[in-house]
């Protein structure tokens, strides 16, 4: 065997060898990675509604910001932010509260009542007139688990929220709320309103609490509203079937 034979073979020994490592380290860097069927594939975000847009898609319904009618009226939706039960922003830059103006009008008949008792509180509004959209996220976030009893069905229209029939507010003095012995969205019997004695009794409800529940609950219903007895915080107008038959649902 001649010289130039003998590099020949050399040389493809070494190209084996070289393919052989480089597959080797192939398999290493594979395994270290997260495996193919654990990847999700990302979907293109959906435009989300700006502020804008919410206040022109509101006002073609006929809706109002309650503060126009009222600046006192605070306003802190929390579903503008991640401070709520599902940790996520579901309204983007929203900031106003918008009711049927009938409604609205109640909010501030229930303000000067409360203003009466208290120059220094005031109300302070957490949910308004909420979208089916928003409606079918917070119901698929519930369905199947024992909280669904809080989240109105959206495939029947909704509940009173998504009719601009509806608000979510508690009271605030100086800046900070009062206390209501359950946080906001807090889906459990102390928020509920008709055990409230029975939790009183039982040192789960403090004085204060009970008490600023009442004064709560004294201005809305005098100023028209109607409770609901799972959440101390949503006060709402009309019946059902009546709201159903003669507005539509906010379907955006």
């Amino acid at each position: 065997m001649n010289i130039s034979r003998i590099a020949l073979l050399l040389l493809l020994c070494c190209s084996i060898s070289s393919a052989t490592s480089y597959s080797n380290q192939q398999k290493e860097v594979n395994s270290a990675s997260s495996p193919i069927d654990t990847i999700t594939k990302v979907q293109p975000e959906e435009k989300a509604i700006t502020a804008s847009e919410y206040d022109q898609k509101f006002m073609e319904m006929g809706f109002v910001d309650v503060q126009t009618l009222d600046s006192t009226i605070q306003v802190d939706l929390k579903y503008s932010s991640t401070d709520n039960f599902m940790g996520i922003n579901m309204y983007g830059d929203l900031h106003k509260a918008y009711l049927r103006p009938e409604i609205a009008n109640m909010v501030v008949k229930a303000q000067k009542l409360l203003k009466e008792i208290n120059p220094e509180y005031s109300l302070v509004i957490y949910d308004a007139a909420r979208p089916l959209s928003a409606q079918r996220m917070m119901y698929n976030k519930v369905k199947g688990t024992k909280f669904s009893k809080y989240v109105a069905k959206p495939a029947k229209g909704g509940g009173y929220h998504n009719y601009g029939c509806a608000v979510d507010v508690t009271i605030m003095h100086n800046g900070t709320p009062l206390d209501m012995g359950a946080e906001f969205d807090e889906f459990s019997t102390l928020s509920h309103i008709n055990n409230e004695k029975s939790n009183l009794k039982k040192g789960k409800l403090s004085q204060e609490a009970y008490d600023n529940r009442r004064l709560l609950r004294k201005v809305m219903r005098k100023a028209g509203f109607h409770t609901y007895r799972c959440e101390w915080w949503h006060f709402q107008h009309y019946t059902k079937k009546y709201m159903r038959s003669h507005f539509k649902s906010i379907d955006f």
